[in-house]
């Protein structure tokens, strides 16, 4: 369809989406008969249902047309078949093609041998590991390794930290594993308290090797090595680098079989599946590894073949699109009903937000429509205890995301049992809210008006609006191949959701601004330099007002 047809699906799904203030989601449930068929599905061993919107049935019809006019799978296809997809940087976006299994990623990218060349990452993975896990593989003075630090930051940090969590049930009994990312020293000071240098073993995580939050504690990593006698000719049995440039990495003084490689196509969002996940098989082995990259091929497969309207990525997107429009200033909470997985909303903010936090369609034009919902969220029922309140009372509508995976093993407390019914009772109570009529008498022999008054008062403050919408994903265990096909789902749905928008969801152009101008304000703090004239009045205060406290100090 061409771009008239596309703005013209744009303004059909925009008319109904300010139609639908009156829309009671009770009334779509009583009235559509086919809505559970078509807005609740399994997909790679997932269950969504997302029958709880204000998005009737010829709303999801629009948004359908939309899909096919901003030519959804023709796009989807062309990141599969490894076409340059992120257009700004005239790359293609191959996270699929990591967790293909062997001969399915052939040909993806003519003559450059993407398969073998995962294949051969993955397999120096399992060796390596294997030899961690089982002891084989031995610090500076003969003991194998007790405890690894993982270094990096944004996806190179979130995914691997998420993945270990998820897969906690398969921990290797005698590793420990920090995760380090932010630059602050305390942060440094925390990842490496009571460890000895002698039984661990650092991962330096970092496309560029540059990223300078990475960069600075790997010095620092470097030195505490050798202020604990691992002197630069044994850290290569303490050290190891995952990292895009190689020559970077061997200058710092790692040895070449302590560095695993991938290319500058893997996002730092979509990098879990390369290299960069080698702490989580470092964790549950290289097995349970496999098993989640193979949960996430299945999405990926589910994401390529099934029709748009059977599709869970894109339905997922749609009814993201949907309430950015019939819910101005919504943002989107998810809310995982499992431990295991409470870094799950830190790694969608990431995904989601960096991918799709963009204000400039494919021409350089303003996109005429709001992107990148503020993703938010922790764990239940933590969460229940915070902000819930808000949710069910607050003159906002948040759509809710209920991600629930099924306990597993005996539990005499039934704590299990509560964790699920807690889920679904603040999903009911968003539905179906409550008129706070049902409050005790305030005023116990009162007369009746001003018992009356009272009640009516009490009622007031009681009432939960409900209305509110809600999705949820249901995992009949949390394993690792439904985890893989979990983030999967996600990756799709915000690739989906650029697509429509007509955006670049693999570039990060905003992020390097911010990096560019701490690189220029740092020399400033050298209180022996001075500050440039044309220095902008209020950063030269609060500059000056640093250095005038770190003289304080001595």
């Amino acid at each position: 369809m061409n771009d008239d047809g596309r703005s013209e699906a744009w303004r059909e799904v925009a008319r109904r989406a300010r139609a639908s203030g009156g829309i009671r989601i009770a009334s779509l449930l009583r009235d559509e008969p086919a809505r559970a068929q078509r807005l609740s599905l399994d997909a790679a061993g997932l269950h969504l249902d997302l029958t709880r919107h204000r998005l009737p049935g010829e709303a999801l019809d629009a948004l359908l047309a939309l899909a096919r006019a901003s030519s959804l799978e023709s796009r989807r296809d062309a990141m599969y078949a490894g076409e340059e997809v992120n257009f700004t940087e005239q790359r293609p976006a191959l996270h699929v093609a990591l967790r293909a299994p062997a001969g399915a990623a052939a040909g993806a990218i003519a003559g450059e041998g993407i398969a073998a060349e995962v294949a051969a990452t993955l397999d120096r993975m399992d060796r390596f590991s294997e030899a961690v896990r089982s002891g084989e593989w031995r610090g500076a003075t003969g003991q194998p390794i007790s405890h690894v630090v993982h270094i990096g930051i944004g996806g190179s940090h979130l995914g691997p930290q998420l993945a270990c969590e998820a897969l906690i049930d398969h921990a290797h009994p005698r590793l420990r594993f920090r995760f380090l990312s932010n630059v602050d020293p305390r942060a440094f000071d925390r990842a490496v308290n009571g460890l000895d240098p002698a039984t661990t073993l650092a991962i330096v995580a970092s496309k560029s090797w540059h990223t300078l939050e990475t960069a600075r504690n790997a010095q620092a990593l470097r030195r505490w090595f050798a202020a604990g006698g691992i002197g630069h000719g044994d850290l290569h049995r303490h050290l190891v680098g995952i990292t895009a440039n190689l020559e970077a990495a061997r200058a710092f003084g790692l040895a070449p079989e302590s560095l695993f490689p991938f290319r500058d196509w893997v996002g730092g969002r979509y990098s879990l599946w390369s290299a960069i996940g080698l702490p989580a098989m470092l964790s549950a082995g290289p097995q349970r590894f496999r098993a989640m990259l193979a949960g996430a091929h299945a999405m990926d497969r589910h994401f390529a073949e099934a029709p748009l309207a059977a599709n869970a990525p894109v339905l997922l997107a749609l009814v993201s699109l949907w309430n950015t429009l019939a819910l101005p200033g919504a943002t989107e909470v998810v809310v995982p009903y499992s431990d295991a997985l409470r870094s799950l909303t830190a790694w969608l903010q990431q995904l989601q937000m960096e991918s799709n936090g963009k204000r400039v369609g494919r021409d350089g034009a303003p996109v005429a429509w709001p992107t990148a919902p503020v993703v938010w969220g922790g764990p239940g029922t933590d969460v229940q205890h915070s902000f819930f309140q808000a949710l069910h009372q607050g003159t906002g509508v948040h759509p809710v995301e209920f991600i629930v995976a099924v306990p597993s093993g005996p539990d005499p407390e039934g704590r299990g049992d509560a964790l699920l019914a807690s889920a679904l009772g603040q999903r009911e109570a968003l539905l179906h809210g409550r008129s706070g009529n049902d409050a005790p008498a305030a005023a116990q022999g009162a007369p009746d008006a001003a018992a009356g008054q009272a009640a009516a008062w009490l009622a007031a403050h009681r009432a939960c609006p409900g209305n509110r919408p809600s999705s949820l994903i249901l995992l009949d265990r949390l394993d690792a191949e439904r985890f893989g096909a979990l983030l999967a789902l996600y990756e799709h749905k915000t690739a989906a959701l650029g697509w429509l928008w007509d955006i670049d969801s693999f570039d990060q152009w905003g992020v390097e601004l911010g990096k560019q101008l701490a690189g220029e304000i740092e020399p400033l703090l050298d209180a022996a330099r001075e500050l440039p004239a044309q220095l902008a009045p209020d950063l030269r205060a609060l500059l000056e007002r640093i250095r005038a406290t770190r003289a304080s100090r001595g």
